[in-house]
């Protein structure tokens, strides 16, 4: 058995819950259910992409649920726990990856926009790992989603979630020191131009993309799948906690 093999090998029969099942959930849920890790897929409108994520699962040999859970609201939460209880009574690795991306000016930012960035990954960070985490045994993983911003400069047009963005982050580290009693590791993954919004303008991703000091071509798909072994890593290192990962071919630089 290879060293990776042998780190490989600590995941199969684990369980883990992803909120934000699709998109690069399903590529994370995927990459960890090839472990054999078993998974719980956590949506709030996408039921059809969270099935089809647990179905390609499935056929991997590994079992799978499928819970609706609004992340920005507490008893929304409490309520999918229990659900999810009855089948998954113990959870090793929670990867709270629900976000929202709503690019505006300063001017036009209302009560609407902070109020979705605050519940999606404020809120939706915490209560998630807040309730899932008793359910946690020692050596168990929280994984967060920061932003490329949250340790480099700011973009335009995104102010909320900037701000929120950054917050992630401050919170991994508090979140890390509060659960290492528990031996529970938490960190984040601070993501740059990974994969666009479904409406965002190709053109426009592309010159975000191009403009990493690191010039090396990485399409949508490579992009995806680093962020997903990056999460396997996450979820089998006993060695770090409150650290975040830059995935941004260096823009944190410039």
């Amino acid at each position: 058995m290879t060293l990776v093999e042998k780190h490989l090998a600590a995941l199969k029969g684990r369980s883990a819950w992803i909120t934000g099942g699709k998109r690069i959930g399903h590529a994370v849920a995927l990459a960890l259910a090839e472990q054999g890790v078993r998974l719980v897929l956590s949506y709030l409108h996408s039921k059809d992409r969270a099935e089809e994520t647990a179905a390609a699962a499935r056929a991997l040999g590994v079992a799978s649920m499928v819970v609706q859970a609004d992340v920005s609201d507490r008893e929304s939460v409490r309520k999918a726990v229990e659900r999810v209880q009855l089948e998954f009574p113990r959870i090793d690795i929670l990867v709270n990856l629900a976000s929202v991306y709503q690019p505006v000016g300063i001017d036009e930012v209302r009560e609407r926009e902070w109020r979705d960035n605050i519940g999606s990954h404020i809120l939706g960070t915490f209560w998630p790992s807040q309730l899932i985490a008793p359910l946690s045994p020692r050596g168990g993983h929280i994984v967060n989603v920061a932003d490329a911003t949250s340790i480099g400069k700011p973009r335009r047009r995104n102010l909320p979630y900037v701000v929120t963005k950054a917050a992630v982050l401050a919170m991994t580290r508090a979140m890390a020191l509060e659960y290492g009693e528990r031996g529970i590791f938490v960190n984040a993954i601070a993501p740059g131009p990974i994969l666009p919004p479904d409406d965002f303008p190709r053109q426009t991703w592309e010159r975000i993309r191009q403009s990493s000091p690191v010039h090396y071509p990485v399409t949508d798909q490579e992009a995806v799948e680093q962020f997903a072994l990056l999460v396997v890593y996450l979820a089998v290192t006993t060695v770090a906690s409150g650290h975040v990962y830059a995935l941004d071919q260096g823009q944190n630089l410039s």
